[in-house]
């Protein structure tokens, strides 16, 4: 990642990337869940503790959220989120299909999503199982953790950066962006330390957490900012918690330093 001080004075907030708002067909759920889709409008999730159907009350219906599987509310309630029912024929499920987990911007769920095959990919026994992933639900790589090929080296823009060690398709998963989870209080006290250090790993995971990759993260923090990005972030619901995939912009050749914009 760019040393922040190398970047421009309206570069200098280099992880605190809003999502953009997604507007689209809600299907058969409550037009009051929308707040779902979009992690910068939302904070993590609490799960609604009460018996019996949602009200006025429910902290899902205040957050204007959806009910996750985890939530103590009828099972009928139709806030209640109940995964996607896609076929595995081919790349069934992935950020580019019709999919409702993709257009909600969330994984499929092994235990909610029936037919997409998100369960066999998960199986530990499946895991690298490359043939089959092939065939089965694409939309659970963050789940499956299995990056691709990814080394260190001198950048061409600022200290270290991040190069891909494989050919990658356009809109192949790269990898997760890992960290420390904290608050946004503790994200603004940290950051001011960090600005006088010249260097920054903050990245918003929702509004009221922030991913800290300073002392927990992985390679993928060296990723640097530059005005053609090659890859992007999405912030993806994965099992009732945010996280942050790496996606490629484009086809990528290996050798090729990643890009993102920081926004």
């Amino acid at each position: 990642m760019a040393d922040v001080e190398s970047l421009d004075s309206n570069q200098k907030a280099p992880l605190k990337r809003k999502r953009p708002n997604v507007k689209g067909n809600y299907g058969d759920y409550p037009a009051d869940c929308h707040k779902t889709l979009n992690s910068n409008e939302r904070s993590y999730f609490k799960p609604c503790l009460h018996t019996g159907p949602c009200n006025s009350e429910c902290p899902c219906v205040k957050d204007k959220v959806m009910c996750e599987k985890t939530c103590m509310c009828d099972a009928d309630c139709p806030r209640k989120w109940r995964g996607c029912k896609c076929i595995a024929s081919g790349k069934a499920c992935s950020i580019t299909t019709a999919c409702p987990c993709a257009r909600w911007n969330r994984e499929c769920d092994p235990d909610l999503c029936s037919g997409c095959g998100a369960a066999e990919t998960l199986s530990p026994t499946n895991r690298y199982d490359l043939e089959l992933a092939k065939e089965c639900c694409q939309n659970v790589v963050i789940q499956r953790d299995i990056p691709k090929r990814t080394l260190l080296g001198v950048s061409g823009v600022s200290g270290l950066g991040l190069f891909i060690g494989e050919n990658v398709k356009k809109d192949g998963f790269l990898g997760e962006y890992k960290g420390e989870i904290i608050s946004n209080d503790e994200a603004e006290r940290r950051g001011k330390l960090y600005d006088r250090r010249g260097v920054s790993f903050l990245f918003t995971l929702n509004k009221t957490q922030v991913i800290d990759a300073t002392r927990a993260g992985n390679k993928f923090r060296f990723v640097n900012h530059y005005k053609k990005p090659n890859c992007f972030a999405r912030v993806l619901f994965t099992n009732c918690t945010h996280r942050i995939g790496m996606f490629a912009k484009r086809d990528l050749v290996a050798g090729e330093e990643l890009y993102f914009d920081y926004g």
